[in-house]
């Protein structure tokens, strides 16, 4: 049995004395101040002397370990998705804000959604049915709420997501000072305070909540957030899809990537060979050039069939593909390096002309 300060001890003495129930005493003392250990305690304490049986102390049954692992699971993936959710939220603001003096970098932005996208479609449903068991638990058996690994690693997740929050204010604050303040830098400071907001809210009203809390409103507060966020999370998982595209759609743009990325080496390759010695290859299998360019270049990501190559008069020549889409089209979901310029083409069969003796165009 836990010490008891001997004030304590006397006043519940006394009230047990007069009649006074566990629950008024607890009551009482609650209110003044008094911790509701070292109250239970005293209570137990009296109880020992009065019935001459020792409180039982109940022994541990390793839920310690096991409710750390499951909390531990939630936040680890709570966090994934959340960050992945901020990421893909970014990514969309600065393809629709996009800020010329700004140094971000928004390349190959096809790619940054889709592994946000991943994360989000991995994180997201482990959480839910996690806190899903979590939540089945506590209602189950209301003192899983004052488990001391509950409470530390809670605590813990809401330091981090206010380190996020303030570290979002310095941002904030400096981008400010130094004049550089644009709608889409408040906008992304939204995003994060939204986020960071409605986490950090959510789990200080679960630390708050008793075994003699009403259920029905922990119950509707665990209901509405899961709601929320997943509605947060569809709304910006399918604009992100309509963004970056389905899977038949970015497997054709990787295969128009990929043919602009052959055609470029295929040139600078022709280009060194006859810089070293003045005349074209006969085609693209002559063995010298498939010294120095490489095995399986000269092939079609998809078709395996040799890229079109057609030597002209003199140092001139021409390089085709057939392409799935239009240079315009592809840009639109990432920094295409054929959207402009030299290596820009329509869907279909495009053919680019050369000299082999002049500066490189592309």
């Amino acid at each position: 049995m836990k010490a008891t300060d001997s004030r304590l001890q006397e006043f519940v003495d006394a009230g047990k004395l007069k009649g006074a129930t566990d629950e008024s005493l607890v009551a009482l003392l609650t209110r003044s101040g008094w911790p509701a250990a070292h109250v239970y305690a005293a209570i137990g304490s009296y109880w020992e002397r009065t019935t001459g049986v020792i409180l039982p102390e109940r022994t541990a049954t390793g839920e310690s370990s096991r409710d750390a692992f499951l909390y531990l699971l939630s936040f680890a993936t709570l966090a994934t998705w959340a960050t992945a959710l901020g990421s893909l939220l970014f990514a969309l603001i600065d393809r629709w804000l996009p800020d010329a003096v700004s140094g971000v970098n928004v390349a190959n932005l096809r790619s940054s959604l889709t592994w946000q996208m991943a994360d989000i479609l991995v994180a997201f449903p482990i959480y839910l049915l996690v806190m899903r068991k979590i939540v089945r638990e506590t209602d189950a058996d209301p003192e899983r709420l004052q488990s001391g690994v509950r409470k530390w690693l809670t605590w813990l997740a809401l330091l981090l997501t206010a380190g996020s929050v303030i570290g979002d204010l310095i941002w904030f604050l400096d981008f400010f000072l130094t004049g550089e303040l644009t709608l889409r830098f408040v906008l992304k400071c939204a995003v994060v305070v939204a986020i960071a907001g409605m986490i950090f809210g959510y789990y200080i009203a679960s630390l708050h909540r008793t075994p003699s809390d009403h259920e029905p409103a922990g119950f509707q507060r665990d209901l509405a957030f899961a709601a929320t966020a997943a509605a947060a999370v569809v709304l910006v998982f399918c604009t992100a899809v309509v963004v970056a595209g389905t899977p038949p759609t970015q497997r054709r743009l990787e295969a128009d990537r990929r043919r602009i990325e052959d055609l470029h080496r295929i040139a600078v390759t022709i280009h060194t060979l006859y810089g070293q010695n003045p005349a074209l290859p006969a085609t693209l299998n002559d063995p010298v050039f498939g010294r120095s360019a490489g095995a399986n270049l000269a092939s079609d990501p998809e078709t395996r069939e040799v890229y079109e190559y057609r030597p002209r008069s003199g140092s001139r020549y021409e390089l085709c593909a057939v392409f799935s889409n239009s240079s315009q089209e592809d840009s639109d979901r990432q920094d295409y390096v054929g959207a402009t310029g030299f290596w820009s083409h329509s869907a279909g069969r495009n053919c680019f002309a050369l000299d082999a003796s002049q500066n490189r165009p592309f």
